[in-house]
């Protein structure tokens, strides 16, 4: 899987995984420009870790998706929304508080449950 970029500088596109090879200094491979200058030795492999990680949720979400069918349907803004809210320069839209339900009885407050102590 592809992510998407674009360089701030010469707002070419590029992918993350162009990036992701240390002895390139994570540079624009268009103009040459420095994305994480003081972090040039690092960003590379925590470009690869982001790659890992979207593979993972979407490879996760269809696995599950396989299992559930119909009848289970995810909140796409409690997936998409946290993400988005991580990139820099992006604020995901805050859901409408109409769709928001309360959580089932048997739901809510489930964590914090306390477990029964045999005597």
């Amino acid at each position: 899987m592809s992510i998407g970029a674009r360089c701030g500088s010469c707002r070419r596109e590029l992918l993350l995984g162009q990036l992701v090879r240390p002895h390139d200094g994570f540079r624009c491979p268009c103009c040459g420009s420095a994305f994480a200058p003081a972090y040039a030795t690092v960003a590379p492999g925590v470009g690869a870790r982001v790659m890992i990680a979207q593979a993972a949720l979407v490879s996760a979400l269809a696995e599950l998706g396989s299992m559930t069918g119909d009848r289970l349907r995810l909140d796409p803004a409690t997936v998409v929304d946290p993400v988005a809210n991580a990139l820099p320069g992006v604020k995901a839209e805050e859901p409408d508080p109409a769709r928001r339900r309360r959580a089932h009885s048997w739901a809510r407050g489930a964590a914090t449950q306390p477990t029964p102590q045999r005597p």
